[in-house]
């Protein structure tokens, strides 16, 4: 899934797995345990449960250019 974070930047949450590319996740769930998840997952899960989810198919090409935008974003 992607979110729009509250700053504008999109974040992809990977709910089967439990993972969010936003620094809060890596901050408070990987590094320190203080939580269990961060607002994007939990916001994905809310979306999920009202039935408020868009659904989109890509190509993987399409996935593989989002991917490696988050990167480029990160490094």
């Amino acid at each position: 899934f992607q979110v729009l974070g509250s700053s504008g930047k999109l974040y992809t949450c990977y709910s089967s797995c439990h993972f969010c590319t936003c620094p809060a996740f890596g901050f408070t769930v990987l590094q320190k345990s203080e939580s269990l998840l961060c607002k994007h997952i939990l916001a994905v899960y809310l979306s999920q449960a009202m039935g408020a989810c868009q659904e989109l198919t890509v190509s993987e090409e399409q996935l593989t250019s989002i991917l490696l935008a988050e990167e480029e974003d990160e490094g």
